[in-house]
Parts: structure tokens; C-alpha cells; sequence
């Protein structure tokens, strides 16, 4: 009987002892390749195999004295993996309370199910480890899971600072944080989410990301790191250098009848700087798997920095990375080449601040709204409503120019309301204001856009626009988001009115202000200023920046000021949308079809004005001959 109950309590100490005795010292790296599975793509089920550039930042997590580890890369080549492994490692090796956060909830819910809980379901050891769904007296849902001893993992969003408070965590992961607001009202998130592990001594703060800009999170966290790049030794001189976007040699290639040239990547390869060596990508692959990480500034010990692009991705070529170039060439979107194959933020070279002495240069003393050019073919105008004021701008328009000739503005107590005399006046201005050329061509006005954004004058401007008379006269609104199109006729309260992506003007707005700075040669339409604009017009046109909100590029006062004027911008944005409106409902040959029109114009008046100078002295009745109305009814100038 003794015998039977010694060997049952050595078979239940034999089984205690391996929770008592501590886990197996491990690399995280060895243990992830051990251990875990891919969960999804082509390797699905497959032994999880790290790259070498991959190892050194996940062994990062348990270096002693590192608090804080930032991984600034390309797209699909080192984050999620390092976010995984790192998470799971201490989930099984050290367990405590962890924050795993997103950019949105969407973006976090989408890393829960489709990598998080998969790589945990193919890996047994971590399996028994999270509690049951089933199970009424534990939580595991969406936004926390605990485990089965004691501990929570909680996913959250960084764009709702909300969620953060009242969270206590030792470990800390953060992803994508370049699409995080860190201006809003409830303070930085990210800042906020790092203060949730200050109480441990031993913490741990992961934060990764594709850079997008210079200013954001990711690159602040980089800069503020060792910045530790990986380097490769050359495969003839041995040289250790990195792979950067400089070295990669093509040829172009001409495009489209000759207008153009892309990268031809058929002749792309990758260059030594120092030999002139022409890597194979056998070559290359082999270089990678040699190569090691070296610090930039050795002598910041508590924050790793890592930083990698596409160049070093064994599974991809130069190749097909100058391929991606040249269809972002080719698409004009640079900026997403930057980030997302070479890891880098993108230099806004449209934001620049010029010197408002330089612009003032601009100013053209030859035009006005009484000398247009004489290549122009159609003006329009564009409204801006304010309480007090109407602010209006004409801009003329030929096949190779855009011609500001004039601003101005109309006063009233109360602009809010319909019977404001300031609709009278600016109603009268357009309508009686005889547009010509130099050499005296009579020009259209295609159309006049009302801004309708102010709530308190949104029925007046659709009274106003719909009123009798008013058939060119069209209410607009300014929406800021940058993925819509340029313009969409949309309704409203049964009221048509057009929405236009303002920041998407104010892109071109801004190119073609460059443009006009820079001596060299520019494709597309130039712009030209009228000397009789405003004194502030240049300010106003240079009132706003180009700023990452939400991951996306949008347009704010550089101030921030309510009190800073911009007017103009907004009054010229509406007019150079106007045109692309109505030169693609014109359709082809829309620009003869204008210089038809204008001539036809010209000929009735000069008809009329011969005929009046030819009759007699003496009164004779004369049928007057009755001529084709132009400007009014449906034609393409008022559909």
C-alpha cells in the first residue's frame, strides 16, 4: 500500500515539476522557428523559417536594458512576423498583461483573427494556454483575451484613445503608428498607450510601422533609436555596405508614341558603389543571409532601431522592384513606392514654402479682366460665401495656360440671408461684364460655382443658384476626403449641387504654383496672376499645408488660425475644377469646339453692328431679322 502511494505522489511531482522548474532558455528567433507555423499565404502550415535580417530584432526583446524596440520597414518583409513572435514568445516563456494596438479597430480586428488566433490555433503549447470562448467565467472576445493564468491580452485601437485608459500592461505592441493622429483632442495616443507598462521595471514597448512622411510617429520613434541598418558584405570586395535605391542602375525606355519614358527593368541591376560589381540575385540572396546589423549611434543603449526595405527580400528581385518603380513613375505615385518597397518616408516636394517676395514676382502687368490673351477660349467664375462678404474670382482658360484675372469682393451685413444685397451686386457683375481677348473675341462664361459648405447659407445659395436667369450658376461643396472623385453632381433637400475633392485641387494647385517658380520646362497647362489680384493674394494662395491625417495626405491652414484668410485658394480650386467639369462635357475637340463658339459670337455682333451703321438717317422700318438665342436654354454650356 505504501509502495502503490509513493509511486503516485512521485508521478504527481514528476508532472509538477515542469510548471515549477523555469522554461528553457531560448532565442525567441529559435524558438519561433521551432515552434511556430505560417498561418496563412503559400507557406500556410509550414515551419516558420526567419529571414537573417529578421532574427537580431526579435532576440531584441529579451537583450537586458532594452526597453523599447521600433521596426521601420517596407510592406510585408519584417513587422507582422516580429509582432508575432515577440507576443506569443513571452505568451509561453514569461506571461503578463500585453497591449496589442492598431491603427483602427478594423485594422486590429483584422490582425486578430487573421494572424494572432490562427498561429496560436496551429501551435498546441500556446492553444492550452487561451482560455475557452465557452467558458462563462473568463473573458475572450474581441478586445481581451485571458489566459489560463490569470493574464490579459487586450487589442486596441490607437485612434480611440479611450480604450487605453485603466490598462495596465508589462509589454506593449504597437503597429502601423504612421496612421495614428497624434494632435487629437484626447492627447497622443501613442504616448498614452506607452505610459500603460511605466510601472514595470522590465517593460517592453514594441512600435512598428511603414513610414509615410518625415514628421511621423514611426520616423520620430527611428530617430530617437541606435538606427541600426543591415549591411551586406560585397560579393567581389567584400565591402560591407547597405542596399540603397541609389545603387540600383536601368535604362529608360520611351512610351506612349514618345511623350514619355518609364524604367525599362530589363536593364535594372544592383551596383557595388565602391568595386562598380554587378550583383547576380543569386548573388544578392547569398549577400543577405551574410549579412548583420550595425548600429548608427552605438551609444544609445535602451532603444533598438531597425530599418529595412524590399532590396534585401529574398522572395523578391531588383527586377521586379524597378518594375513597381515604373509603374509608380508612370501612375505619379511616387509616394507610394517610397514607402511601401523602399521603407522610406516620402518628401513632399509640393508642400514647400516659397518667398512670398519671389511670388509676388508672378504678378503679370500685361493681364487683367480688360486685357485677357488672345489665346484664351473660355473664363469662369468661382464664389466663396462668408458672413459678411462674397468673395469672387475669374480665371481664364486656353489649351496651355490658366489666367487668374481677377478677384473681388462684395459686402453685406448678413450674407447668410437670400435677400442680401450682395447677391444683387455680385448677380449684377457677372451679367453685365463684357469679357474679350485683346483682340476683342467675345468669351464665354462657362460656369459659377457657389460655394454651399456654410450650413447657415445652404438653402440661400441653392435658392440663389436655381434662381431665374441663373442657368450657369451651379452650388457647390468642398468634401475632404481624398478618395473620391475630382467632382460628382450629387442632391440634396432636392437641390443638385456639385461635391467637389478639394484636396485633390489643391494638389494640382500647388504643382502648378511650383511649376510657376521653376524656370525649367513643365508639362500641362502654366499659370499666370494678374497684377491687379489683391495685396494678400499670394499669402492666401500659400495659407495651407499638406499634412498626414488618418494615413492619408490632406490639406490644413498652416496656422491653424480660424483667423487666416484663404479665399482665394478655395475660390481658384473651385474654378480650375470648374474646367475639367465642363471641358469633359464638351467631350473631344472641346477647346475648338470653344473657339467656334467664340467666333460665331464674334460674327453675330459684328453683323449687328454693320447694320446699324448702314441704315439711313431717316427712320425705315426694318423686320429685325431674328437671330439663334445663344447662353440660355439647353445647349452644353448649361446641362
Amino acid at each position: 500500500m505504501e509502495f502503490q502511494n509513493q509511486k503516485k505522489l512521485l508521478k504527481i511531482l514528476n508532472q509538477a515539476v515542469k510548471n515549477i522548474l523555469p522554461p528553457q532558455k531560448i532565442k525567441p528567433s529559435d524558438w519561433v522557428e521551432k515552434n511556430l507555423k505560417f498561418c496563412d499565404g503559400e507557406l500556410q502550415g509550414s515551419p516558420m523559417r526567419l529571414y537573417e535580417f529578421q532574427k537580431e530584432p526579435l532576440n531584441a526583446i529579451i537583450e537586458p536594458g532594452v526597453r523599447k524596440v521600433v521596426l521601420m520597414s517596407s510592406a510585408q518583409l519584417l513587422k507582422t512576423t516580429i509582432v508575432t513572435g515577440a507576443s506569443l514568445y513571452f505568451l509561453q516563456h514569461d506571461p503578463s498583461n500585453m497591449v496589442i494596438a492598431g491603427t483602427t479597430a478594423n485594422t486590429v480586428k483584422k490582425y486578430k483573427n487573421g494572424k494572432y488566433d490562427p498561429t496560436i490555433q496551429l501551435t498546441p503549447s500556446l492553444a492550452k494556454l487561451i482560455t475557452s470562448k465557452s467558458d462563462k467565467t473568463k473573458t475572450n472576445d474581441a478586445t481581451t483575451q485571458e489566459t489560463t493564468v490569470g493574464t490579459f491580452n487586450y487589442f486596441v485601437s490607437l485612434n480611440s484613445p479611450s480604450t487605453l485608459r485603466g490598462l495596465t500592461a508589462k509589454r506593449v505592441f504597437c503597429d502601423e503608428i504612421s496612421g495614428v493622429e497624434t494632435d487629437g483632442d484626447e492627447g497622443n495616443p501613442i504616448a498614452l498607450v506607452s505610459q500603460r507598462c511605466e510601472s514595470f521595471r522590465d517593460s517592453l514597448i514594441m512600435m512598428c510601422s511603414t513610414p509615410l512622411v518625415p514628421d511621423d510617429p514611426i520616423c520620430q520613434e527611428f530617430a530617437m533609436s541606435d538606427q541600426r541598418y543591415f549591411h551586406v558584405p560585397c560579393p567581389k570586395c567584400g565591402d560591407e555596405q547597405r542596399l540603397i535605391w541609389e545603387n540600383v542602375k536601368f535604362k529608360w525606355k520611351v512610351i506612349d508614341g514618345g511623350r514619355r519614358s518609364i524604367p525599362d527593368a530589363d536593364t535594372a541591376y544592383l551596383e557595388c558603389p565602391h568595386c562598380k560589381h554587378q550583383y547576380s540575385e543569386a548573388e544578392r540572396v547569398r549577400a543577405v543571409s551574410q549579412g548583420r546589423w550595425i548600429a548608427t549611434h552605438p551609444e544609445i543603449k535602451d532603444v533598438r532601431g531597425y530599418h529595412i526595405s524590399r532590396l534585401y527580400s529574398p522572395v523578391s528581385s531588383i527586377r521586379k522592384l524597378v518594375q513597381d518603380f515604373a509603374e509608380a513613375f508612370k501612375n505619379f505615385d511616387h509616394m507610394r513606392f517610397v514607402n511601401n518597397a523602399l521603407g522610406e518616408p516620402y518628401i513632399d516636394k509640393e508642400n514647400v514654402e516659397h518667398d512670398l517676395a519671389l511670388l509676388e514676382q508672378l504678378r503679370d502687368f500685361d493681364i487683367d479682366i480688360n486685357n485677357i490673351p488672345n489665346d484664351c477660349v473660355g473664363v469662369g467664375y468661382a464664389v466663396d460665401q462668408q458672413l459678411d462678404r462674397l468673395e469672387c474670382t475669374l480665371v481664364g482658360i486656353s489649351e496651355k495656360n490658366y489666367y487668374v484675372l481677377d478677384h473681388r469682393s462684395f459686402f453685406a451685413v448678413d450674407c447668410n440671408k437670400y435677400d442680401s444685397p450682395a447677391y444683387t451686386e455680385l448677380q449684377s457683375f457677372i451679367n453685365n461684364t463684357k469679357l474679350k481677348t485683346k483682340n476683342g473675341t467675345p468669351l464665354r462664361v462657362l460656369q459659377v460655382w457657389v460655394d454651399s459648405s456654410n450650413g447657415a447659407a445652404t438653402n440661400t445659395i441653392y435658392r440663389f443658384c436655381n434662381k431665374k436667369g441663373n442657368e450657369i450658376y451651379k452650388p457647390i461643396k468642398g468634401d475632404g476626403r481624398t478618395t473620391i472623385p475630382l467632382y460628382k453632381e450629387s442632391t440634396s433637400g432636392g437641390y443638385k449641387f456639385m461635391l467637389l475633392n478639394v484636396n485633390e485641387g489643391k494638389n494640382r494647385i500647388r504643382k502648378l504654383l511650383n511649376a510657376a517658380m521653376n524656370e525649367e520646362e513643365h508639362e500641362g497647362k502654366k499659370i499666370h496672376f494678374s497684377y491687379s489680384l489683391p495685396d494678400d493674394a499670394f499669402l492666401q494662395y500659400t495659407s495651407e499645408k499638406r499634412v498626414m491625417k488618418g494615413g492619408q495626405l490632406v490639406w490644413v491652414k498652416r496656422s491653424g488660425s480660424k483667423d487666416d484668410r484663404n479665399e482665394m485658394l478655395d475660390t481658384l480650386n473651385y474654378c480650375l475644377i470648374s474646367f475639367e467639369y465642363m471641358l469633359n462635357k464638351l467631350g473631344t475637340d472641346a477647346y475648338k469646339k470653344l473657339r467656334k463658339y467664340n467666333t460665331n459670337v464674334a460674327k453675330a455682333k459684328y453683323s449687328e453692328e454693320t447694320q446699324i451703321s448702314e441704315s439711313p438717317s431717316e427712320h425705315v422700318p426694318v423686320r429685325k431679322e431674328r437671330k439663334r438665342r445663344m447662353g440660355s436654354g439647353r445647349n452644353w454650356f448649361n446641362e
